[in-house]
């Protein structure tokens, strides 16, 4: 099999298995009986749905056809694109983490839930957002797979749109349920990546 073919195979399945990762979770914890506080929907979230829709597209016209993109490809060598698929798949692992790590403190959109608490352990112990860590590492992994763009930088831009918004709301939610311990937590913990100071 080409080696263009193989990443047409698996960039489409990388998306899906995002969707079903999330979707999963979504069905699993995504009841919001419980809310105490839930944000509301910006501009920023509007953008960043037009941004995924056009990531979808773009996805479907590689998958279908390379060329009608080829104006958008980038000269990554092989090497740098299985690169990709390497930190998507770190991506997944640390997704997955972090989602069993919070167990029922997760929910679909930003809010506060009723029985809510402050979680410092696994992938937390290091990082506030390991989830959006995430986001970012699998979705961005896409411009290095495609060798594209257009492709990457949708996904790109439509990932730091959405947790830009969201990281902003939930930790003024936390500061506000959890006080000083959120705050301390705040001192030793990155935002995105581990505090290396």
């Amino acid at each position: 099999m080409e080696i263009e073919t193989i990443f047409r195979v698996i960039l489409p399945m990388l998306i899906l298995a995002f969707i079903a990762h999330r979707g999963y979770y979504v069905r699993k914890h995504g009841r919001e009986e419980n809310s105490l506080k839930k944000r509301e929907e910006g501009w920023p979230s509007k953008l960043a749905g037009l941004l995924a829709m056009m990531g979808f597209f773009s996805i479907i016209a590689y998958v279908i056809n390379p060329n009608w993109l080829a104006w958008a490809s980038l000269p990554f060598p092989s090497w740098l694109r299985l690169t990709g698929v390497g930190i998507a798949v770190a991506g997944f692992v640390l997704l997955q983490w972090s989602q069993t790590t919070l167990g029922k403190n997760w929910s679909d959109t930003p809010r506060m839930i009723k029985e809510q608490t402050l979680v410092t352990s696994g992938p937390y112990r290091w990082i506030r957002h390991p989830i959006y860590s995430a986001f970012l590492l699998i979705l961005g992994a896409t411009l290095l797979i495609a060798a594209n763009w257009l492709i990457g930088l949708t996904w790109l831009g439509m990932t730091a749109l959405e947790i830009t918004s969201r990281i902003g709301f939930e930790e003024s939610l936390m500061l506000e349920y959890f006080g000083e311990q959120y705050r301390e937590y705040m001192k030793r913990t990155g935002r995105l990546a581990p505090r290396l100071f």
